[in-house]
C-alpha cells in the first residue's frame, strides 16, 4: 500500500510546478554533457527526487557491486576519452587550474599535509591512496618523500598516474610512486604485496564507492598495527539530494553520510581514536574531514 506521503510527493512531481524540471530531465537523458544552470539542475534534482520517492526508489538504491563498478569505469572511460578529448591535458596539470579551482584543491591538500604531520605520518612511510583518479596527491606526497601507492577503480586513471610517475623519473626526481587498479571494497587484496601501509587515505572518494563499510574493512586491513585512516573532504548527508541526478543518468554510486553512522561503523571495524579534522558542527550539510588508528 503507497502511504500518503509517497502519494502527495508523485501528485506534486507531476504537477505544473515540476513541469521545467520533468522537461530537462527528458533531456538531460539523451545528453550526458548537457548543459544545465543551478536553477535547472535544482528543478530537476527535486522533480527527480519526488518521482522516484513515490515509487520506492529513494533513498537510492544501485543494484549489485559489478553493475555498479562497470558503470563507474564505463562513465569514467565516456567522460575522460570520448566527450572530452582534452581530458589528459586536465588530468595531468590538476590542481594548478587557473582561478578559485586551484586554491580549492591546493587548501584541501594544505590540510591533508598538516594533518598528516600532526599525527605522526611523515616521510618515508608507506601511504596508500583509495580513489585517487589522476594521481595528483599521490604525486605530491611522492615529491615529499613519502612511498606511495595510488588505487583507483577505472584503468584510465592509472594510466595518468602512471605518466605522473613517469615524470617525475625524467626530472631525475627520487620517488616510490606506484598506482594499481583496485575498487576500494577489496583493495587491501589487491595491494597485500605492496604493505602494510603506516597510513590510508580517501580525498572525496569514499562516498562513490558501492560499499563504503566493507571498504573501511578493507583499509583496516591495509594499515600496520597503530596506523592511520584519513578521511578528507566527504560529503554529508544533502549530497545524496545534490548528487542524485548525475547518479541516475550516469547508472553510478554517489551518497552522502552521516558522520556519526560513519564513526560507529569505524569502531566496528576496530579502529580507535576516532576523531573529526574538520567541520565538527557540521548541521549535516558540510563536508567533514575524520581520521581513526588502528
Amino acid at each position: 500500500m503507497i502511504s500518503s506521503g509517497r502519494k502527495a510527493a508523485g501528485l506534486l512531481a507531476n504537477s505544473c510546478w515540476f513541469r521545467r524540471g520533468r522537461a530537462v530531465w527528458e533531456k538531460n537523458q539523451h545528453d550526458l554533457e548537457m548543459p544545465l544552470t543551478r536553477l535547472e539542475k535544482l528543478a530537476v534534482g527535486a522533480y527527480l527526487i519526488l518521482h522516484d520517492f513515490s515509487a520506492g526508489r529513494f533513498p537510492p538504491a544501485f543494484g549489485d557491486q559489478r553493475q555498479a563498478h562497470e558503470a563507474e569505469v564505463a562513465y569514467c572511460e565516456i567522460t575522460s576519452r570520448t566527450l572530452k578529448p582534452g581530458a589528459v591535458h586536465c588530468h595531468m596539470t590538476k590542481p594548478f587550474w587557473f582561478g578559485k579551482a586551484a586554491e580549492f584543491y591546493l587548501n584541501h591538500f594544505i590540510h591533508l599535509n598538516r594533518s598528516f604531520l600532526r599525527h605522526g605520518v611523515q616521510p618515508p612511510q608507506k601511504v596508500l591512496e583509495l580513489g585517487c583518479g589522476g594521481g595528483w596527491m599521490c604525486e605530491f606526497l611522492a615529491v615529499m618523500g613519502f612511498q606511495v601507492v595510488g588505487t583507483t577503480i577505472a584503468p584510465y586513471d592509472v594510466e595518468i598516474g602512471l605518466k605522473r610517475a613517469q615524470s617525475l623519473k625524467t626530472r631525475e626526481l627520487p620517488s616510490a610512486l606506484e598506482f594499481r587498479v583496485a575498487p576500494m571494497e577489496t583493495v587491501d587484496e589487491r595491494v597485500r604485496d605492496l604493505g602494510p601501509f603506516d597510513a590510508v587515505f580517501a580525498y572525496e572518494a569514499l562516498h562513490h564507492c558501492y560499499d563504503w563499510r566493507q571498504t573501511l574493512r578493507s583499509a583496516y586491513a591495509c594499515l600496520k598495527p597503530g596506523g592511520r585512516l584519513f578521511l578528507f573532504n566527504e560529503p554529508n548527508l544533502l549530497h545524496t539530494c545534490v548528487a542524485y541526478r548525475v547518479a541516475k543518468i550516469s547508472h553510478t554510486h554517489e551518497i552522502g553520510f552521516n558522520p556519526g553512522e560513519v564513526r560507529r561503523v569505524l569502531r566496528a571495524c576496530g579502529f580507535k581514536d576516532c576523531t573529526m579534522l574538520q567541520n565538527r558542527f557540521h548541521c549535516f550539510i558540510a563536508p567533514f574531514s575524520l581520521t581513526a588508528r588502528k
